[in-house]
């Protein structure tokens, strides 16, 4: 999409017409990745209704006729639909697009949990059988109840979880990067890295402190990182083409990049699992260059929070396995992978999670155009 005024213009609600005016190649990609579904909805609401409707939603004809995408990858079967109109609903609980100082509220249960058990890792955390690793900013704890053979906390030196710099992310990545490797001279065998970052309570964090968790895994990765590499491989297969390349092409092409020209592609996904997931990949790159994540990661996470007012979220980030060989299949199309969603206001009583996302596909009020236009427009690298 090259013209400025479509890329300003561009929504989710116009996507297959978006599709349609790309060039045969990109549009050829698009409709082998993606299927799309445009159908209408419609209410008919009493008079007695439509001050509430007006009020709550901006007005009643918004909710009279819906236009709802559905979005579905064909590889990954992953997806998602997309409605603006849900941001609107009574108790939501959907991020303010307007940054202003935190509710009190929020201040008073960060600041309440200092003194917590993170607080003082080195007495009141337990070390992995080799040992602590200690960081700049970053020290680790193995986790007591753990979710894999080796499943460990990267705890941070700053209590307050919404108190990042560049400096935080890149040495969180390194300090990870270090675990995996001493972890891996006691057990050569786990091979599989996968990086979890839960910011807040409605992101699924138990602790209030600022940390991440790292997991090392044996035979297999994480049962989605292999639905993507057995995505991956059937696509090769089927098509001769390379499935994360062009991902990162067709996002490129509708105006949904999120990174400038850099050696990490970003995107604002078209298949989001919830709110303005954004995707990185690191093409050609293995865990051991995971600080190549540091810099674009940190730019979403600066932009998320500081312009978007993004508050909880979470982030993943994995890739190939250590030492990958002939018999290990299709993992040598899989780049390095980062991804990170908005999990909504933190003080909301309702969740972001139903039956929905958990049984069928995610429900997004978020547009990834006005993702990928906020982040392009305050990119700093």
């Amino acid at each position: 999409m090259d013209d400025g005024r479509d890329a300003r213009e561009a929504t989710i609600d116009r996507l297959p017409e978006l599709i349609a005016a790309l060039p045969e190649r990109e549009r050829a990609l698009a409709e082998r990745l993606f299927q799309v579904v445009v159908t209408e909805g419609e209410i008919e609401p009493p008079p007695g209704m439509e001050p509430w409707l007006e009020r709550t939603f901006g007005s009643v004809a918004a909710t009279r006729h819906q236009r709802i995408v559905r979005v579905m990858n064909r590889w990954t079967f992953e997806g998602a639909t997309f409605n603006p109109l849900r941001s609107r609903r009574p108790g939501a609980g959907t991020t303010s697009a307007t940054p202003a100082a935190d509710p009190p509220e929020l201040r008073q249960r960060i600041e309440g949990a200092r003194g917590d058990d993170f607080c003082q890792p080195e007495t009141r955390t337990p070390a992995d059988s080799f040992g602590r690793v200690r960081g700049a900013q970053t020290v680790t704890a193995a986790n007591v109840a753990k979710a894999d053979g080796w499943h460990s906390v990267a705890i941070f030196a700053r209590h307050d979880p919404l108190a990042l710099d560049e400096a935080q992310v890149s040495d969180l990545l390194t300090t990870a990067l270090e675990w995996a490797r001493q972890a891996r001279q006691s057990d050569p065998a786990a091979r599989h890295f996968f990086l979890l970052w839960n910011c807040l309570w409605r992101a699924g964090a138990s602790l209030i402190h600022g940390h991440a968790q790292m997991t090392l895994s044996h035979s297999m990765a994480h049962a989605r990182v292999e639905g993507q590499r057995a995505a991956a491989e059937r696509y090769h297969i089927e098509t001769g083409g390379d499935f994360f390349s062009d991902l990162a092409e067709v996002h490129e092409a509708l105006g949904l990049r999120t990174t400038p020209a850099h050696a990490v592609a970003g995107f604002a996904s078209l298949t989001p699992v919830k709110e303005r997931e954004v995707t990185l990949l690191a093409f050609g790159a293995q865990i051991q260059d995971l600080s190549r994540m540091a810099a674009p990661l940190w730019e979403t996470l600066r932009v998320a929070l500081g312009v978007m007012g993004v508050r909880s979220f979470n982030v993943a980030l994995y890739g190939p396995p250590f030492e990958v060989n002939e018999s290990m299949v299709g993992w040598s199309r899989v780049p390095l992978v980062a991804r990170f969603v908005d999990r909504g206001a933190p003080l909301s009583p309702t969740s972001d999670i139903a039956a929905l996302e958990l049984f069928g596909s995610s429900v997004i009020s978020s547009d990834p155009f006005d993702v990928a236009r906020t982040l392009r427009a305050n990119a700093a690298l």
